[in-house]
């Protein structure tokens, strides 16, 4: 996994580990552009003549642009942004590195502290932005992440990035982060761990943790997307070299506490791709290289569809499966993140991610990214920076290709 540079900071080294970094030694079709000051495409961005799906539209989304906006103390932008429905009434937003203070004439005012975790609990029957509500802890009077790391864990503390309900029980993948919790240049990835809640339904004060390590290869992980089909589990992950790869596992193994002992590996081998016990030779899956996105199923196109990105590019792609296994289509940019062009100075845009339910009708595809600064945090703490590390809404509308009947 890339290491954190030598003048990172909070969220830009989750970016770094979570996010896209391009694959390009494998002939990933994504171009580098640097940020800042980059032009808008001169016209809308259409998907080719030849794809399974026709971009309809896409635009910044009208109902949820202000769901996870900062508030006026407490919690003041995060990223991550990945959202799990509990129930009819409750879904859950989990968050990673979280800045917890006030604002001063609506910027964040300095002392804010920052934490490596929150979520927050969302009532779908209200609309937004009132319908959400925030949660971390406290540890001596301070803000404190609301997953604090276990002993016998690897690392200092977690990045918790994705979950799904299980049985009943709440199952969160989360990284595990070493280093000095005062430097951030020390950061660095030391495995990865799944943290079951066997009460999600309770107030979170009183949610039940219990963390377990997944023994996996060194570099190696296996939760950038998630898709439940049963009897199995099936995990995105990456691993070395550095490609998307997948798992899956059964549920009633998981649930039964094997975790990844009970995992198989789609890989390649003499007698063409299977599920094999180790992952080596894990067959490459889609492309920009994503280790926070979302794969979803559409079975009205019978298609799966992910949204991928290069935190360090404005565009976000489209690539689709007729398999959970691929082979997937070439990334095609279906938006361009505006915010590349309208600092003075360079942001970065990652943590893309499909909520299915928050969609309203056939083919919309409401989607969340988060933007970050790759130099000095100060910037956050500014007039101009103060919209940014706060989750943008997008709504994608998309339909079948006619053209190809």
């Amino acid at each position: 996994m890339p290491q954190p540079r030598a003048a990172a900071r909070p969220g830009l080294i989750s970016t770094l580990l979570l996010s896209v970094t391009v694959l390009r030694a494998h002939g990933d079709p994504v171009a580098n552009h640097a940020s800042g000051h980059l032009p808008m495409p001169a016209k809308p961005f259409a998907l080719p003549k030849d794809h399974p799906l026709h971009l309809v539209s896409v635009t910044k989304d009208p109902v949820y642009k202000d769901l996870l906006g900062l508030r006026t103390s407490g919690w003041l932008g995060s990223d991550v942004g990945e959202s799990i429905v509990l129930s009819q009434a409750k879904a859950l937003w989990l968050f990673g590195d979280t800045f917890i203070g006030r604002l001063t004439n609506g910027v964040r005012a300095p002392g804010a502290r920052m934490i490596n975790s929150t979520i927050a609990l969302q009532d779908r029957a209200k609309a937004p932005p009132g319908c959400m509500s925030f949660y971390w802890k406290e540890k001596d009077g301070q803000p404190a992440s609301f997953f604090p790391h276990q002993a016998g864990t690897p690392g200092e503390f977690y990045w918790v990035s994705k979950g799904l309900m299980l049985r009943g029980e709440l199952f969160l993948f989360a990284w595990c982060i070493s280093g000095d919790t005062r430097n951030f240049t020390t950061w660095h990835e030391a495995g990865s761990v799944v943290i079951r809640v066997p009460n999600p339904l309770d107030p979170p004060s009183e949610w039940v943790q219990k963390a377990s390590t997944l023994n996996l290869p060194e570099g190696d992980t296996f939760h950038a997307a998630l898709v439940l089909q049963e009897p199995y589990l099936y995990m995105y992950g990456v691993v070395r070299p550095r490609q998307t790869a997948i798992a899956r596992a059964r549920v009633a193994d998981l649930v039964e506490g094997k975790l990844a002992a009970a995992y198989e590996y789609w890989v390649s081998g003499p007698e063409g791709p299977h599920w094999g016990k180790s992952p080596e030779h894990c067959v490459p899956q889609f492309l920009p290289v994503n280790t926070e996105c979302t794969v979803h199923y559409e079975p009205a196109w019978s298609l799966y569809t992910c949204f991928t990105y290069d935190a360090f590019s404005p565009e976000i792609y489209l690539t689709t499966a007729t398999k959970l296994t691929g082979p997937w289509s070439k990334p095609a940019p279906i938006y361009w993140v505006p915010e590349h062009h309208q600092f003075s100075f360079p942001i970065i845009s990652y943590a893309v991610r499909q909520h299915p339910e928050l969609s309203t009708r056939p083919g919309e595809v409401v989607l969340s990214y988060a933007t970050n600064v790759p130099e000095s945090m100060a910037q956050l703490f500014t007039e101009e920076g103060k919209d940014l590390y706060v989750h943008r809404f997008v709504r994608v509308q998309l339909e079948l290709n006619n053209q190809l009947n």
